[in-house]
């Protein structure tokens, strides 16, 4: 149906109350109005109605958003309405240029989606939406707004190939985004530097909006083609300075040609800020390319050229004032000791005047810490680096370190000691209140300072001993100024954490005697310092000087006195350990470590005194009937939780440190059945609350591990099957509670949740597998908590969706090995289960097998292996059948009944774990051939069809060679599945992926990509 005049006006009124309006209840009520347009028969035309017709920016941003969830559904649109959506927006947004530019990056994103979700699909024999670059071109010839329109276009193309959709299979995407790679990347990239080199070759003026605009979506376009995912294993966004970057071989003509990184140090130098900080992005990339792209004599001209960009930048600095530039060109500098050696760099013709610049910039940059903060840590991390290699440099070239490391290092003090009375004076941020950063630089700098020590150790002496001496004169002052102390005590602080930096990155293979009594001068004054300190107590003390002082300490015991002994102190210096309203929850998650720490000092001599473990627990005892007599009475509710909670996280930290049968059975008699059902209790009742429910589930996860074999009582105990009880009373328990919360929101659903699931997970995991329980004996003797257990482990499983349980780490890293434990020994409950719920598990292995955390991937191997095996053994028995096995012939029989009925659930298995032999970079070989196997002799007619499939796709003259692979393949595989014939197959398979990866690579065969063996 078409949309009346009116009906139109209303929908931009509730686009308009969707992206504009502050009354919660007319957003609301407007966006369940649009959601019902798109999920409308009618959504295509009503969208093109909204594009045409709409007078408000929001409407046509209504319809593009509609569209990109059209061409995204799990079901695709059929291929000719797709190409006429892709067509019908390309002429559209090339009619209308002038189109807001959020409505045409969204109307772009759509036009990316469609392509990359159909970049396999043929239609009239040709791979119809491989074209569009050809499309782009188009408005490459118009005016500058149709420029920008097609740059866009590649640049959110290359994002999309790039984007992992967790809801999709991940080897799909990665066959997509690798053809993608192979055939348009590289022509992109040369596109975009073509056309820089046009745009670079016009006088850029600042008023010239437009061409800046271009010059910002050209460099973002070369930015994304950077940072592609080139070989499916990104690295971790947090570990920046440890990135790679793995161009392609054939692009090495690109990176050889010295114009290319002159290009963008042209551009840095030409462009306003906001555009010069996105080529220093560029230039990042190029400084992380792969050192094996090159040849040595390729490598360091690459390089030369590289330093020579940066001896410009820094003749000329004044681009660097603005805070995102000053930051690009920091991790610029970073990336270029993370790829290059020091021997290298010095080699460099420009290297001793580089190094110079680079380390006045650095001293300039410390002196203004308050100017980036977040940067320095990139400088830190390139001299930490240069002076950590100075042992490892052959070259007689000069290296120029023991020059400027202490130079570095004196800039990092005095620019800490000078900030002091700024921040205090102008009541700014305390940078020593970041104590994370404040930890991680003093790391960093704890490196350079060792470079030429002794410089170090006489600064920081003469400042402690100046500083030290100030503060004296200020205590004993009649006049004493409260804001000169506070000053004073605030720098005092600074010099004792430079101590402990300095005195805790003392090497055993590096230090002298003479190095070791440069620690011994440091550590006297500092161990005075904490005399003058306690000489104040308790009229008045500084916490930051405290808190220095504990840091010393620590990193003086850990050089000077070793691990084995724990400094002691009073527990007034251990706030964590009380249960006042002036901390925070989180402050408990100390108490695991501490209670750790000492019950490790316990076991030193406990041996079987109980007495002596009793006398230990004595706290805790006392806490927990204090705990019982308030759930008794009309209680408290916080003081309760507050107390439960730290008492939960003292004993994992208490069980955690208990690896003998004799000190853990102590520990089960103290708690066994006493103090357990306090904590079923607090389940019970704050099942909602995970600050509460996280550390009890947390310590029944620690109870459940048979660690050293700890949990291997007596033959005449019942502890273990009591344990078992408990814990499935518990994970029962949450199971049903957490359950009746409903639907949660994506922000609540983890915390609230899924977390407490992934614990609960762990902790049957470690019970189905700690060997220290019989569970035929529930079934035998008609005790229902092993059956409950599992009900509860089937439930909690189907309220999670299956992209949550691969998108949650924690989750799919508990779910997958319990999985693993339950298809291993308890076979007969998989089969006894629903073919909904069979399905569902089956469907989440599918899911798991493509994996990029082997983890998942080879516990969904090693499952699947698991049913394979239970069902071909069932059907190998089947002809001599006896009595005795008629039970177990019932179970294999539903499993035999379900997989007739569901053939395909165990053919796409077989064809994603073919795809990841063939095609995929294969880190769990081993795993995948165990099930492969199995899954073979099941199906062999669908293998055959793969095979021919396979064959059939690459030209003639490669046939034979990869039918000859496939006949390796099975050759002396025998029809049973024994670990001999199993070994067999996987020595095979291991030929096999060699020979297969050998043939599709060589001259002559087609795209590989080219077979959808997911499909």
């Amino acid at each position: 149906m078409a949309l009346r005049g009116q009906s139109l006006a209303e929908l931009e009124v509730l686009c308009n109350h969707l992206y504009e309006g502050t009354d919660l209840a007319q957003r609301l009520q407007a966006e369940k109005v649009l959601l019902e347009l798109i999920n409308s028969p009618e959504c295509l035309s009503q969208c093109q109605l909204l594009l045409e017709q709409g007078t408000t920016s929001y409407a046509q941003l209504l319809a593009a958003t509609c569209l990109s969830k059209l061409v995204s559904r799990a079901s695709p649109l059929p291929i000719e309405q797709r190409i006429d959506i892709r067509n019908y927006i390309l002429n559209y947004v090339a009619s209308q240029p002038k189109l807001a530019p959020f409505v045409i990056q969204a109307l772009v994103q759509v036009i990316a989606k469609i392509t990359k979700l159909g970049w396999f699909e043929v239609l009239k024999d040709q791979l119809i939406f491989r074209d569009i670059t050809a499309d782009v071109k188009k408005f490459l010839q118009g005016t500058v707004d149709h420029y920008i329109i097609g740059v866009m276009i590649l640049s959110e193309l290359t994002q999309e190939m790039n984007l992992v959709d967790y809801s999709r299979p991940s080897a799909k995407h990665r066959k997509i985004a690798t053809s993608f790679r192979d055939t348009s990347l590289k022509d992109i990239l040369m596109l975009a530097c073509s056309l820089l080199k046009e745009l670079l070759a016009k006088p850029l003026t600042i008023q010239d909006r437009q061409q800046e605009s271009l010059a910002m979506h050209l460099l973002k376009l070369v930015l994304n083609c950077l940072n592609f995912d080139f070989i499916g294993n990104s690295a971790d966004e947090s570990a920046d300075d440890l990135c790679t970057v793995q161009i392609p071989t054939n692009w090495r003509t690109i990176f050889l040609e010295p114009g290319t990184l002159d290009l963008f140090f042209d551009l840095y130098h030409s462009l306003p800020p906001m555009l010069s900080q996105l080529a220093l992005s560029c230039l990042v990339q190029f400084a992380s390319t792969r050192r094996s792209l090159f040849s040595n004599p390729e490598r360091a001209k690459y390089l030369g050229n590289l330093i020579k960009g940066v001896k410009q930048i820094l003749e000329n600095p004044q681009g660097l004032s603005d805070p995102g530039t000053y930051h690009e060109f920091c991790r610029f500098l970073a990336r270029l000791k993370t790829n290059y050696q020091l021997g290298e760099l010095v080699m460099v013709t420009d290297y001793p005047e580089v190094i110079r610049l680079i380390a006045n910039f650095t001293i300039t940059s410390l002196q203004h810490w308050e100017f980036a903060p977040n940067s320095v840590h990139y400088l830190l991390t390139l001299w930490q680096r240069m002076v950590a290699s100075v042992p490892f440099v052959k070259t007689a070239e000069p290296h120029l370190l023991d020059t400027y490391a202490p130079e570095i290092t004196k800039a990092y003090i005095t620019s800490r000691l000078d900030c002091v009375p700024v921040v205090i004076r102008d009541g700014l941020e305390d940078p020593l209140d970041d104590t994370a950063t404040v930890f991680q630089q003093l790391e960093q700098l704890c490196t350079v300072s060792r470079c030429e020590y002794e410089k170090t150790c006489t600064l920081l002496v003469q400042l402690f001993d100046q500083n030290a001496q100030n503060y004296q004169k200020l205590l004993h002052s009649s006049s004493r100024n409260p804001l000169e102390i506070t000053v004073q005590e605030g720098r005092l602080a600074w010099l004792v954490y430079f101590v402990g930096t300095f005195v805790g990155g003392r090497l055993t293979y590096t230090s002298t005697d003479e190095h070791d009594a440069m620690d011994g001068e440091l550590s006297c004054r500092v161990f005075q310092l904490i005399s003058l300190m306690d000489a104040q107590l308790p009229q008045s003390s500084n916490e930051k000087v405290e808190l220095a002082i504990l840091w010393f300490l620590d990193q003086f015991r850990k050089t000077y006195v070793g691990d084995q002994l724990q400094h002691t102190s009073k527990s007034k210096h251990f706030p964590f350990l009380g249960i006042s309203d002036n901390y925070s929850l989180s402050d408990l998650r100390c108490r695991t470590m501490f209670y750790t720490a000492l019950t490790r000092l316990l076991m030193v001599d406990l041996g079987e005194d109980e007495d002596e473990f009793e006398n230990f627990m004595l706290p805790l005892t006392v806490s927990f009937e204090s705990v019982t007599q308030i759930f008794n009475s009309s209680f408290e509710q916080e003081e309760a939780k507050r107390m439960l909670i730290g008492l939960a996280r003292d004993l994992r930290g208490i069980a955690f440190a208990l690896n003998t049968k004799t000190s853990y059975t102590m520990l089960f008699d103290w708690i066994y059945p006493a103090y357990i059902s306090v904590l079923q209790r607090a389940i019970e009742l704050w099942y909602q609350e995970p600050a509460c429910t996280t550390p009890i589930l947390k310590l029944m996860a620690e109870f459940m591990q048979n660690r050293s074999q700890r949990l291997n009582f007596d033959v005449s105990s019942p502890n273990g099957i009591l344990l078992f009880r408990e814990a499935s009373k518990m994970i029962c328990t949450y199971g049903n509670q957490i359950l009746s919360l409903g639907t949660l929101s994506k922000d609540q659903v983890y915390p609230l949740k899924l977390k407490g699931i992934s614990i609960c997970y762990s902790a049957l995991k470690s019970a189905l597998c700690g060997n220290y329980v019989s569970f035929g004996v529930f079934k035998l003797y008609g005790d229902n908590h092993f059956d409950n257990v599992l009900q509860a482990f089937v439930k909690m499983l189907l309220s999670v969706s299956h992209s949550d349980l691969l998108q949650y780490r924690k989750l799919s890293q508990s779910y997958y090995p319990l999985l693993e434990c339950v298809t291993q020994d308890h076979m007969s409950f998989i089969t006894s289960l629903e073919p909904r719920v069979l399905i569902y598990i089956l469907t989440s292995i599918s899911e798991g097998l493509t994996a990029i955390d082997t983890i998942v991937s080879s516990s969904c191997c090693a499952s699947l292996d698991y049913i394979v095996t239970y069902l071909f053994k069932h059907i190998a028995k089947e002809g001599k059948k006896t009595l005795r096995c008629r039970e177990v012939s019932q179970d294999g029989q539903r499993l035999f009944n379900f997989m007739q009925q569901n053939p395909e659930v165990l053919q796409q298995m077989m064809s994603i774990l073919m795809n990841t032999i063939i095609f995929e970079d294969c880190r769990n070989q081993w795993s995948v051939s165990r099930p492969l196997l199995g899954l073979i002799l099941l199906n062999e007619k669908y293998f055959s069809e793969l095979r021919a499939t396979l064959i059939n796709s690459q030209p003639d003259s490669k046939r034979e060679v990869l039918d000859q692979c496939f006949r390796n393949l099975m050759e002396g595989v025998e029809q049973n599945l024994l670990v001999k014939n199993r070994d067999r197959f996987t020595q095979n398979m291991s030929v096999f992926r060699r020979d297969m990866a050998e043939a599709l690579r060589s001259e002559g065969a087609s795209d590989p990509g080219s077979l959808d063996m997911m499909s």
